[in-house]
């Protein structure tokens, strides 16, 4: 895909199309029922897909990341036309969400509105275990789609003010004494207490620029899982208009990154000679660092 073409995209539609290359070959639906003789995932496959949900919503927010999963898991249980074949094969604990969250994103029952949803009935509701033994028939009722890493993206959302205020935010104090808050964005991924990436240190992070309504941020970091680590040197830029009917200012968007990879070798102690990329796009540094952190070290 060309810069070109990336830019034209917004941050909805490449995030679905990145779910859509990552729950591609998933057997999600192990997850709720027992396998049909169905190949499950590999572990290693599990913790990559793992290490990517927890990415995609550092970088994207709840909101939006439960938002776009809610939409592709929608297409991929378009797909699904086994039943569930019996009660006893459902194995998806229920757990209470509280009244005051509101469901914004489709993930709850649609009898209840108490737990998240595990199966779809022949009229296409969407309805928790309880609630399907006692409103649907079994032969009629299938398994609802899950990708391996679903609990991560389950959210029921939040409603009006709450929904605009709840991002995470950066507090900035300039030298007049004036502070303001940015909303976190992208650079959560990098962000101290927010990043999912393992071995987190923040290094330094610092940030520049003419119109403090568009600041840039530049961060240093370092991440260590295993025998591996990277430093990463990234650099993001403020945006403070919303993404459609979105209700908040976009926040830092990714705008570079510098990539330096490091592997020790079992049973010693020098470190192979770092591997160092240049990056203009945030979900090829995601592919670099996830690649590098939890793929497999044979």
């Amino acid at each position: 895909m060309s810069p070109t073409a990336q830019k034209q995209q917004t941050a909805r539609a490449r995030l679905l199309a990145e779910m859509e290359r990552l729950f591609a070959d998933d057997a999600g639906l192990g997850v709720l029922v027992t396998y049909n003789g169905r190949p499950d995932l590999t572990e290693e496959t599990k913790e990559v897909q793992m290490a990517w949900a927890r990415a995609l919503i550092a970088v994207h927010g709840y909101d939006r990341a439960a938002s776009v999963y809610s939409e592709y898991a929608s297409r991929r249980q378009n797909t699904i036309t086994a039943t569930v074949g019996s009660w006893g094969n459902l194995v998806l604990a229920c757990s209470p969400i509280p009244r005051w969250d509101r469901d914004i994103h489709g993930f709850m029952c649609f009898s209840c509105i108490d737990t998240f949803a595990t199966v779809v009935t022949g009229d296409d509701e969407q309805l928790c275990n309880r609630c399907a033994r006692e409103h649907s028939a079994v032969e009629t009722t299938r398994p609802q789609w899950h990708a391996y890493s679903h609990s991560r993206f389950q959210f029921p959302g939040l409603m009006g003010e709450e929904r605009k205020t709840g991002e995470s935010k950066l507090l900035i104090r300039y030298q007049d004494d004036e502070e303001r808050a940015y909303l976190t964005g992208e650079a959560g991924l990098l962000t101290e207490g927010i990043s999912p990436l393992p071995g987190f240190t923040a290094v330094s992070a610092q940030t520049h620029g003419d119109n403090r309504d568009t600041i840039n941020l530049t961060v240093e970091a370092r991440v260590e899982h295993v025998r591996r680590s990277a430093e990463i040197l990234a650099t993001f830029s403020y945006d403070p208009e919303p993404e459609q009917w979105e209700g908040h200012a976009y926040g830092f968007r990714f705008t570079s990154a510098r990539l330096t990879t490091r592997s020790r070798k079992l049973g010693h102690l020098d470190i192979a000679d770092p591997a160092i990329t240049e990056h203009t796009d945030l979900y090829q540094l995601l592919d670099g660092l996830i690649t590098h952190l939890h793929g497999s070290q044979k």
